[in-house]
């Protein structure tokens, strides 16, 4: 049987602040944002959340905390 909990080999598990605001951080560079600046994450049940400000305007970084997979979403303002 698989422990859900841990991570696969392969995986980055999320399990701090710190590690969330990067992990943000870096998905917003790769997506070829410039000019970030992310504010304090914040976790759900089941996601870290951070938001930021880029220079296409404001996002939100969810991040799966077992496997460090990330998802950006556009705000609208």
């Amino acid at each position: 049987m698989t422990d859900t909990l841990t991570s696969r080999p392969g995986t980055t598990r999320v399990a701090s602040i710190e590690q969330a605001a990067v992990a943000a951080y870096d998905a917003l560079r790769a997506a070829g944002c410039t000019a970030i600046e992310t504010e304090l994450p914040h976790q759900t049940r089941g996601t870290w959340i951070v938001p930021a400000t880029t220079d296409e305007g404001r996002r939100h970084v969810h991040i799966d905390p077992r496997t460090g997979t990330t998802r950006i979403s556009t705000c609208r303002d």
